[in-house]
This record gives structure tokens, sequence and C-alpha cells, in this order.
């Protein structure tokens, strides 16, 4: 080393720039949005630039679960990218924080991904819209939309509907000796609910070409929603990659979905200019020139209800008949088919009145169960403070991200009891001795986080329990269900769902053997409801 080299690399001030180099370096790629929060514990090995995105892996929900009880903290923050975000994962604290700063947490953050690229074009959903008089608006409407005074008027919607799961499965099952996927009548049942809501617009077949492609289009969206499927959400320069093909794969899948809610939106316009149209929340604004919504805002209420509906209730319904077809879910299975029974001696009478009341307590109570077992969702969608949230004595600022655990906080075992990881309906029942009329507990005020809470809770609940009651009324008084053995159901609240990268769950593959328990009373059931609802809904 010459002298001049020895002079330079070895003076103070090269040290004192070196180290001021690596000191703006760390700074630049460990930069969150909200700096760190004091008071509120940090996960230990965040990497520069990516955060915890790696050691969060492909489910988040399960791996914040494990660092909950490994370090004994149900409150701590993370970083996500250059994203710093509150996770809350006990049933308490996520209480807390949705009920108690329900005020605070109203809004969502916007990602670049789904809200900038996928919802460009048709306005975002309501669920994932930031908090302004557009999303108040739209909340407002959905929800008197899907309010119990407004139940009345879907009945012929929900006959036809449920009519329609049982018609199919009694022609597919052969008597039970046909084992028979029953994701796919239940994800119909869901989208054709939701479709009617919005468009008056129904499918008679279960792979009809059209609801393919939306229940297609609509999972593809829920995966690219995910954080563990979208990095580039978190660390902006993975956006700007030469040959982006989440970008291309997003803009893709935005122009299938654009495509088809046109289509469905026109088929409306077509119905009004004929007169044909159906009662229907896209028909009753567009023939109201005083309306006080905007297209693109009409656009979003059916966006929201069609994407919402026919992916959280398949997942739900479908795993809960995957878990009353078990040995162990046989029993309460057959408990569901006496408290039918108790309530409504005649079958006739239970399917009447499946969709117009829910008065079966076992059944309200499996309805309940799978609700907080099987969550579908199992990480909220994440909420955004607008104002400080004092959490025990730490400041968490505004404009912070915030997520509920929903799967840790719907399996607290500090909550439900150490059978808070099984699958048991009697848990909202009174008594369950033999003999013993069902009567469920008293209600506590929320039950479990799966539709949320708070002043973002999901507008649709009301609706989704009817629909999984109606169509659980009906199939448990025709048949008793049995898992296959050769592909048996797969009821473990986590390894259910066959991918964990997913937004929302979508449940692994199934069959069940469906043993008729009264033919020909399950056949003058069927007689009666397609006389009832043979002329719902027929396009003109």
């Amino acid at each position: 080393m010459s002298v001049l080299d020895e002079f330079v690399f070895g003076s103070p001030l090269y040290t004192a720039g070196a180290c001021l180099i690596a000191f703006l370096i760390y700074k630049a790629t460990t930069y969150t949005d909200i700096p760190h929060i004091k008071g509120l514990p940090e996960i230990p090995g965040a990497w520069p630039i990516v955060g915890h995105l790696l050691k969060l892996g492909e489910d988040h929900a399960t791996t914040c679960e494990k660092w909950w009880r490994q370090y004994d903290h149900s409150v701590f923050q993370i970083r996500l990218g250059n994203t710093r975000a509150v996770v809350v994962n006990s049933f308490e604290d996520a209480r807390k924080m949705l009920v108690g700063h329900q005020s605070a947490l109203i809004d969502r953050p916007k990602l670049y991904t789904f809200h900038g690229v996928i919802s460009s074009t048709q306005g975002f959903t309501i669920g994932s819209s930031p908090w302004d008089d557009s999303c108040k608006n739209r909340r407002k409407a959905a929800g008197t939309a899907l309010g119990r005074s407004m139940m009345r008027g879907y009945f012929p919607m929900l006959d036809l509907e449920s009519y329609c799961i049982v018609r199919d499965l009694e022609r597919d099952s052969n008597n039970g000796a046909t084992e028979i996927s029953i994701r796919p009548y239940i994800q119909r049942y869901a989208l054709n609910t939701t479709l009617t809501l919005c468009y008056g617009i129904r499918m008679d077949t279960v792979y009809d070409t059209l609801l393919r492609e939306i229940l297609h289009v609509g999972s593809a969206i829920s995966l690219l929603r995910s954080a563990s499927e979208n990095y580039q959400d978190y660390i902006p320069v993975l956006r700007y990659l030469p040959n982006n093909k989440k970008n291309a794969y997003s803009k893709e899948l935005r122009g299938r979905r654009d495509a088809y809610l046109n289509l469905l939106l026109d088929k409306v316009r077509v119905m009004i200019d004929k007169g044909t149209d159906k009662p229907c929340i896209s028909a009753a604004i567009l023939k109201d020139q005083e309306t006080k919504l905007t297209g693109v805002e009409v656009s979003s209420i059916c966006l929201s209800l069609v994407s919402g509906g026919f992916e959280t209730i398949p997942g739900t319904l479908t795993s809960c008949i995957g878990s009353l077809a078990t040995p162990e879910g046989q029993i309460f299975q057959e408990r569901a088919y006496q408290d039918i029974k108790q309530h409504y001696p005649n079958t006739e009478d239970a399917w009447t009145n499946s969709y117009q009341e829910e008065k079966v307590p076992y059944l309200n109570a499996i309805v309940k169960e799978a609700g907080r077992y099987y969550t579908v969702s199992s990480m909220s969608l994440p909420r955004k403070t607008v104002t400080e949230v004092m959490w025990n004595g730490a400041r968490i600022p505004p404009k912070t991200m915030v997520l509920i655990n929903a799967q840790a906080g719907n399996h607290d075992t500090d909550h439900f009891g150490p059978t808070a990881n099984k699958f048991d309906p009697e848990r909202w029942l009174e008594d369950t001795s033999e003999g013993s009329t069902f009567a469920e507990k008293p209600s506590q005020g929320l039950a479990h986080l799966s539709f949320g809470a708070g002043a973002r809770a999901c507008s649709g609940q009301i609706m989704a329990q009817r629909l999984l009651y109606s169509s659980l009324i009906r199939i448990i008084s025709s048949y008793r269900i049995v898992a296959s053995e050769s592909e048996p159901p797969n009821t473990d609240y986590i390894d259910y769902n066959q991918f964990k990268t997913a937004l929302v769950a979508i449940p692994r593959d199934f069959k069940v053997k469906l043993i008729p328990r009264d033919k020909e009373g399950t056949e003058a059931c069927l007689a009666s409801a397609k006389a009832r609802t043979s002329e719902f809904y027929k396009e003109e």
C-alpha cells in the first residue's frame, strides 16, 4: 500500500465517511412509513428491505399465532417491507381493539396491486375501501339491502337456491351409492344468491361457463391480495422491474372481471328496457334518477356482494359439512337432526320454514361453530388508524396498519377453553345431557371474529347466517352425511385450507356419501319446492 493510500484509507475521515455511508444504507433499507412504536414489542429478526416478510412464510396467521405464544405478547409490531404493522392475536385484545377503538380503526390502507391495478376500473369493494363519504354511503346502502328488515323480500331466492342444492345432490348422489364433492354445489348456491341480489340473474347449472369464470377470476384475485403473494405492495422497487408478471397478471384478471361485471349490468339494462327486470340492487338504482350513488359506487356495491359472498360462504359451509361427515361429527349431525324433528315433526314444515326463521338451537350452534372454527379469512382485512390509539402505555400513531389475527382469536384457549382447537357446536348450547331439549346460551356480545367487529364489521353477516342455516336444515333433514374413506375431509382448522397464501381459504377437496333418511319424504319436499319456485327468477 502506498503512503497516499495508507493516509486516505487509514485516516479518521475515511472511517467516518464509510460509517456514514453504511448508516445511510442501513436507514434506507430499514425505513418504514411509521417509525418504531415505543412501548410495543417488536418481533426480532427483521431483515433489511423485506422486514419480517420472509420469516412470516406463506401462512401469516399461523406464524403470528406462534409468535404470540413464543414471546408471550398478544399485540406486537412487525415490518412488512417498508410498512410497519401492529398485529393483534388474542380474542380479548382483538375485541378491545375493534370495539373499544372502532372510531380510530375505521379506515383501510390502500395496497398497490389490489387498489392501484386490479380495482382501477370498477372501484374498490366496500370492505377494502378507505373511509370517506362514498364508502359511508355504500356501506349504508349495502347494510340496508342486507338487513333483517329486508329478509322477507329474499325468501323466494333462499327457497329456490337451497332447493336447487338438494335437487342436484339427490340427482348426483345416486341414493348414497356415489360419492360426491359437495363444494361445487355450494359455490353455485352462494354465487347465485349474490347475483340475484345484485342483478336479478341466476345460473341453474353447477358448471355454467360464466359461473366458473366468476369463481376462477375471484379466487385468483383473492390470491393476489395476500401479503405473502404480493411483496410488491410492501417493497415498492419490485413494482418497476422489467417484465413484471404480477402486474401483467393483475391487469389480465381486471380485464376478465370487468368483462363479466359489464355483461351482467348490460343484461339488467336490457331487462329494464323490456320491462322484464327482477327486483335487485342494480335495477333499483339504474331506474332511480334521483339516487345519490354514482355508477362506480353501484358497481362497487355489486362487486362487493359478488366477490365477498361466493368466497366466504362456500369455504365455511363446505368445511362445516366436512366436519359433520366425520365419525365424531356424525354425533353432532344426528343431534341436529333430532332437534330439527323436535321443532318440525313434519319435514316439509322444516323445509318451508328453513328460510323464514332460525329457531332450531342445535343448527344455530353448528352455524356459529362453523364460523368460529373455520376462519376462512384468517387475517382479517387490514385496518388503518385515523387517530392515535393508546395501547397499554404505547402510542400507536395515525396511519398505522393494524392486522387482526382472526384465526388466532377464534382458537384462543384463554377465551374458548381447552377445546378451542376442536369443532364442537355444543359449546354454544346450555345443556346437552341425554334427553334434554337443546337451548342456546344467552348471547355474550361478540361470538367470534370471523365477521369482524366494530364500525367496519361485515355488512352481510345476517344474510350469511341465513344462507348457512337454510341450506344445512334441508341437507341434514334429507341425508345422513358420511365421509368418503378414500377421499376424507381434512378438518384441521389450519390445514383444511389448500392455499395458505389466499386471502380467503379454499378448502381441500373431499367427497361424501349422502344416505337418504326418508327418500319419499325428501321427494315430496323437492316436489313442493319445485312447484313453489318454478317461476322465480326466470329469464324472459
